[in-house]
C-alpha cells in the first residue's frame, strides 16, 4: 500500500543525481494531514486481485492483491443525491460482519463512502436500488458500508483512487477486486463474476492468503531499525524535488487533478524568508493567487479540489481540514506581502468556518459540507454544486443548505485550532483564540482517556474509535499552539502527556516510525497489516522537535530523528512534509521570551506583539515570575522590575527589551545577524549564552 509514484520524466532524470533515499512519491500529502488523493483515479476500469503479493518497502509494508484477470467496467455518471437506500442490508464494520461471512462462507461488499461524496450519492441512488443488484447482494454477500472520515484507518487500507470505492474481500478481508463508482449493470456483473469465481477457487486463494500474512510476519520480524544520518544538503534536494513538479503557468505542484499543497507553500515561504530566495515567494504567491478559482465569494471557504490543470472544474464539497490549512497558507501570504488580499481571504474563510462548521455555544467544528442541495422545491428537483455556488446569498437561500456533517472528527478539529490561534496572533481576532481554546478544552475533556488517548470522534455522545495516530499528533500540535498563544504551562503539560502515550501505544521500536493505528489482536481485514502513515510521521517528528525546543529534554530531538531516518529510509516519501521536518530538525528557531507578570498590560503588549511578528517556525514564551521557572535549559532570565521581552537563537540572546515599539526593531536585528551566519542545530553546541544569564 505505501504511496504510489507519480513522478515526470524530468523528475526521474533528476532523481539519479539525488540521495538515493530521497525519491519521491508525491510532492506532498495533498489534501492535508491524513487526507489523500480524492475522487478521481476511476480509469473506467475495475481492478481484479487475486495472487496475495507482500512487498518490504522502506521499512514498513504494503500488501495488495494482483491479478486473476481484468474486466472493464463503466463508471456511473450523475449528480449527487441523497443517502442511501434502505434496501441493501447494510452492516457495519466489525466482528459480527466478518463472522458471518467466514460461517455462511459469503464475500464481502465493501462500500467506501464519505457523506460529502458526489459519486457516492450517485451509487446510492442508481446501483444501490437497482432490484436485481439490492437482490443478489442481500442474498450472496456481506454489504458492509464504512464511512471514510469516521474510519481513515480502514481507508487507508482499501482506497482504490478515489470515492466512492467500491471492493469485493474475501470473507477473511483480503481484496478479490475494486473498482469506484460502478452502474447497475456492471455492479450486478462484477457480484456475480466475483462470486463465481471465488466458489471455484477459494481454497487456492486461502493458501495463497496464508502464505501472504506468513511472509508479512516474517519480514516484520526481520524489520531492523534504519542506519542511514541525517545532513543539511537533504533539504536542497527536496526543493529541488519540488521545484520539477512545480507548474509554472498555473501554479500548484501536480498536473490535473489539481489539490491544495499546504506543506509546499510553507515549505517555499520558509525557504525565501531564510535564504531571501525571491522564486520560491513567487512560486508560493502565484499557487496561491491561481487555487483561489476554488475559493467561494459568496460566503468563503474552498472547495475540496479541481479536475483541471488551471483549477477549473470544482468538486464542491467543503472539508474541514482544507479550511485550516489553506487558513496557514493565507495568513502567512499576508504575513510575507502585506497585501490586504490575502488578509481578507483568511477572513472570509474564517466567518464561512464560524457561519456553517461551527458549535458556536459548546465549541467545536464540524467535519464537512456537501455540495449539492438535494430534493427541493415541488419537483423534487436536486440543485447541484455547480449551479448552487453560481447563485447569490439570497439565491442560495431561496433554494436551501447544503447538508453540513455535524461530526467533529478530533484530528479536522485539531488543524483547525491550530489555524484559529494563529489568526488570533497575527490578526487580533480575540474571539477565534477563545473559541479555539473553547473547543480545546472541551475535545480533551470529552476525548481524552490515559492510556489510550484521544478518540477520533463521539459515538451517541461517547467517544469512540481510539487508537489513530494522527488524532494524537495534530492534537497535540493544537496543544503547543495554544501554549505559544497563551503561556499557559498547562497546554505543554498536557501535549506531553497525549506524546507520551503516543510513544507507548504507536512506536515501532524495532524499526522505527509510529504506526496508524494501534496494533491489536482483533484487527480484521486488512488492519492486521502494519502501515505508517509517512506525512503524519512527519508531522510528529515536528512536534517532538517542538518539545525539544521547548523543554530541552534531548529525548524528545532523539525521537524526531528516528522518525526522520525511517522516512527517508522507507524510498518514497512525502516531499514537502519531509523537507518541513527536516528544516525543523536541523535548525534552531527563533524564540521570544517575555518575562513579567501576564496581569500587567506592558507584559501583555509586549507578548501580543512577540506574537505577531513574523518568522516561519518562530517560538514565543511568556514566563511570569509568580508562577513559573525563569530557566530554559540552561539560561536562566532575571527577575527584574517590570516586564521585558528577549530575542534568541541558539547561541545567544539580546539584551532586554523593555518597550513593545523597540521590540520590531531588535528582531529584527537578530534576524539579520542569524541568516547571515545560520548553520544547522547540533546538541553539542548547548543553549544559547546572552546577558540574560
Amino acid at each position: 500500500m505505501g504511496i504510489q509514484c507519480r513522478s515526470s520524466s524530468r523528475t526521474k532524470e533528476k532523481e539519479k543525481t539525488l540521495d538515493p533515499r530521497l525519491t519521491m512519491s508525491r510532492m506532498t500529502e495533498g489534501e492535508g494531514g491524513r487526507m489523500t488523493e480524492g475522487e478521481g483515479g476511476n480509469d473506467g476500469r475495475g481492478q481484479w486481485h487475486g495472487k496475495l503479493a507482500a512487498s518490504l518497502h522502506g521499512r514498513f509494508f504494503g500488501i495488495w492483491l494482483v491479478g486473476f484477470l481484468l474486466l472493464s467496467t463503466p463508471v456511473a455518471a450523475g449528480e449527487q443525491l441523497v443517502a442511501s437506500s434502505p434496501a441493501v442490508h447494510w452492516a457495519a464494520w466489525g466482528a459480527e460482519a466478518f463472522e458471518r461471512a467466514q460461517a455462511e462462507d459469503k464475500l464481502i461488499l465493501l462500500d467506501l463512502t464519505a457523506i460529502w461524496c458526489h459519486a457516492c450519492h450517485v451509487m446510492d441512488e442508481t446501483a444501490y436500488v437497482d432490484p436485481a443488484v439490492v437482490e443478489f447482494l442481500n442474498a450472496g454477500f456481506i454489504p458492509v458500508r464504512v464511512d471514510t472520515d469516521q474510519r481513515p484507518d480502514i481507508a487507508a487500507r482499501y482506497k482504490h483512487g478515489g470515492w466512492p470505492t467500491t471492493s469485493v474481500l474475501l470473507p477473511s478481508g483480503e481484496i478479490l477486486f475494486q473498482a469506484n463508482a460502478l452502474s447497475p449493470d456492471a455492479m450486478l456483473e462484477v457480484l456475480r463474476t466475483s462470486d463465481a469465481f471465488y466458489r471455484e477457487n477459494r481454497r487456492g486463494m486461502a493458501e495463497r492468503v496464508a502464505q501472504v500474512w506468513e511472509r508479512v510476519a516474517s519480514a516484520q520480524r526481520a524489520s531492523r531499525q534504519p542506519q542511514g544520518r541525517i545532513y543539511p544538503e537533504m533539504l536542497p534536494q527536496i526543493l529541488a524535488m519540488m521545484k520539477l513538479e512545480y507548474d509554472p503557468v498555473s501554479g500548484g505542484f501536480r498536473d490535473a487533478p489539481k489539490f491544495f499543497e499546504p506543506a509546499a507553500i510553507a515549505l517555499a515561504f520558509s525557504h525565501h524568508f531564510w535564504y531571501r530566495d525571491s522564486e520560491w515567494r513567487q512560486m508560493a504567491l502565484f499557487t496561491l493567487d491561481q487555487q483561489l478559482k476554488l475559493h467561494d465569494p459568496v460566503w468563503g471557504g474552498f472547495f475540496r479540489y479541481a479536475e483541471a490543470a488551471d483549477w477549473s472544474h470544482p468538486h464542491y464539497e467543503k472539508l474541514l481540514s482544507i479550511q485550516a490549512t489553506n487558513l496557514l497558507n493565507y495568513l502567512e501570504a499576508y504575513q510575507v506581502t502585506g497585501l490586504p488580499q490575502y488578509r481578507e481571504v483568511v477572513e472570509e474563510t474564517m466567518r464561512y468556518v464560524e457561519r456553517f462548521l461551527s458549535d458556536r455555544d459548546r465549541g467545536g467544528f464540524y467535519a464537512s459540507q456537501d455540495s449539492d442541495v438535494r430534493y427541493v422545491g415541488r419537483s423534487g428537483r436536486d440543485v447541484t454544486g455547480r449551479e448552487f455556488f453560481a447563485l447569490d446569498e439570497s439565491q442560495r437561500l431561496a433554494v436551501g443548505i447544503p447538508f453540513v456533517d455535524r461530526t467533529m472528527l478530533t484530528d479536522s478539529n485539531a488543524l483547525m485550532i491550530k489555524a484559529s490561534l494563529r489568526v488570533s496572533q497575527v490578526l487580533g481576532n480575540m474571539q477565534a483564540r477563545e473559541f479555539a481554546l473553547k473547543t480545546l478544552r472541551r475535545l480533551y475533556k470529552e476525548r481524552y482517556q490515559p492510556g489510550r488517548g484521544l478518540a477520533h470522534l463521539l459515538h451517541d455522545g461517547y467517544p469512540g474509535e481510539f487508537g489513530l495516530l494522527a488524532d494524537q499528533v495534530f492534537f497535540a500540535d493544537a496543544l503547543l499552539e495554544a501554549f505559544l498563544s497563551t503561556g499557559s504551562s498547562h497546554y505543554l503539560k498536557q501535549a506531553q502527556t497525549v506524546i507520551e502515550d503516543v510513544i507507548r501505544l504507536f512506536e515501532d521500536s524495532r524499526a522505527g516510525g509510529y504506526f496508524d493505528r494501534t496494533p491489536s489482536a482483533s484487527s480484521l481485514g486488512l488492519l492486521k497489516f502494519p502501515q505508517k502513515d509517512l506525512p503524519v510521521n512527519a508531522a510528529l517528528s515536528q512536534v517532538f522537535s517542538d518539545l525539544f525546543y521547548l523543554t530541552q529534554n534531548p529525548r524528545y530531538r532523539e525521537k524526531a530523528e528516528h522518525i526522520l531516518r525511517m522516512i527517508l529510509d522507507a524510498g518514497s516519501l512525502p516531499v514537502a512534509r519531509t523537507g518541513l521536518a527536516l528544516h525543523r530538525f536541523l535548525y534552531y528557531p527563533v524564540h521570544i521570551v517575555v518575562v513579567g507578570e501576564k496581569s500587567e498590560v506592558m507584559a501583555r503588549d509586549l507578548f501580543d506583539r512577540s506574537l505577531a511578528m513574523y518568522a516561519p517556525g518562530k517560538l514565543v514564551r511568556f514566563l511570569d515570575p509568580r508562577v513559573d521557572s525563569l530557566s530554559i535549559g540552561e539560561v536562566t532570565f532575571p527577575d527584574v522590575t517590570g516586564p521585558v521581552a528577549y530575542v534568541c537563537t541558539d547561541r545567544l540572546c539580546s539584551s532586554p527589551i523593555a518597550q513593545a515599539e523597540e521590540l520590531p526593531d531588535r528582531f529584527q536585528e537578530m534576524l539579520t545577524a542569524l541568516t547571515e551566519a545560520r548553520k544547522p542545530f547540533s546538541t553539542r553546541h548547548g543553549t544559547p549564552s546572552s546577558s540574560a544569564r
